[in-house]
């Protein structure tokens, strides 16, 4: 019985002789093991064979957050339509000039009169609507919920810059500065974040164009026998 003297590239189990072959598969064995440390390649196994290759693993895809389209956009005498939107909600206060208001500026610490319509990001489903009763919301801002009163009157920490009368804005109110865990009555659930168009008609009564601003205040309760959920602050 002779070895062969040419060397080898790789580990391989070379076993000759009766008796010798329940061997082969125990040597085979610990020669794979050794491949790594032996610097051989993944495609040259001792038993010949190809290895199997390695599946790539896919990059995980977010769908980029879209802000809900606006039907109507511009004409403030037009009841807005208003979508869903898409990807994942904003997690801050987000605004968007529709139309720029020429008039005095809102202020956190005054009253608003304003139209809007509200619907969910998620579904584009209405909650409320001012343009449904027929009349403008009149109401301190101090009184409704933070995400709506900072989309009107500003906030520093956001970056938004307060309305002016005239004005018509895109809101997207996140669940911190909404209704949060506790959700709101009606349609809107726990940590929904919400999208208003709001309309700004008037600030403590600077409106001079015979505007009517004895409207009704939304609240979270019930309005013309239909329930209602609009930017009031839960009590």
């Amino acid at each position: 019985m002779t070895w062969s003297s040419r060397p080898e590239s790789c580990p391989s189990a070379r076993v000759h002789g009766p008796g010798r072959r329940a061997r082969v598969a125990v040597v085979a064995s610990a020669a794979a093991a050794l491949l790594v440390a032996a610097g051989c390649s993944s495609d040259t196994a001792p038993d010949g064979t190809a290895a199997a290759p390695v599946p790539a693993t896919a990059a995980a895809t977010v769908a980029p957050t879209v802000l809900p389209v606006v039907g109507n956009p511009t004409n403030l005498t037009v009841k807005p339509a208003v979508g869903a939107g898409k990807g994942l909600p904003p997690t801050t206060l987000v605004v968007r000039d529709l139309v720029t208001g020429s008039g005095a500026t809102a202020d956190a610490s005054g009253s608003a009169t304003v139209n809007y319509v509200g619907v969910l990001w998620n579904t584009g489903a209405q909650f409320d609507a001012s343009w449904d009763r027929g009349t403008p919301a009149t109401f301190p801002l101090g009184q409704v919920i933070p995400g709506f009163a900072q989309g009107i009157a500003g906030s520093v920490s956001d970056a938004v810059a307060g309305m002016r009368v005239g004005g018509r804005r895109l809101i997207v109110i996140p669940p911190a500065l909404g209704y949060g865990p506790q959700g709101g009555q009606g349609q809107i659930k726990v940590d929904d974040t919400i999208v208003f168009v709001v309309d700004l008609l008037d600030v403590d009564g600077s409106a001079s164009d015979g505007t009517d601003t004895t409207g009704e205040a939304p609240t979270d309760g019930v309005s013309d026998g239909a329930a209602t959920t609009g930017p009031a602050a839960n009590r």
